[in-house]
């Protein structure tokens, strides 16, 4: 999508930036109040805020990486994780209890 305009709106909280698309298609971003906002620069703040937001998280993003070694490393973490992957067995204790009454 590419941005045809930008409009910034004063809110009664700070500024909303709003990057227009073609079509009806729009990005609305909303700037808190604080003393460094100004209407001036809330389209830089706006555009460094949606930079941030598209950025993976670290660099070791899933989805660059390639499908046969994300298929490697699930099969070495379920290897891993094998005795708690298995289901619950339910045992009976042949150990008889001792009765109270009797003193054993």
């Amino acid at each position: 999508m590419a941005l045809s305009d930008i409009i910034v709106y004063q809110a009664d909280e700070g500024f909303i930036v709003e990057f227009g698309g073609e079509g009806e298609d729009r990005i609305a971003v909303t700037l808190r109040e604080a003393p460094d906002l100004t209407h001036d620069n809330a389209i830089a703040k706006a555009r460094a805020l949606m930079t941030l937001a598209l950025e993976p998280v670290h660099g070791d993003s899933a989805r660059s990486k390639d499908p046969a070694l994300l298929e490697e490393e699930l099969n070495e973490g379920l290897e891993d994780s094998f005795p708690a992957s298995d289901p619950v067995s339910v045992t009976v204790s042949s150990i008889p209890m001792r009765d109270p009454n009797t003193g054993h």
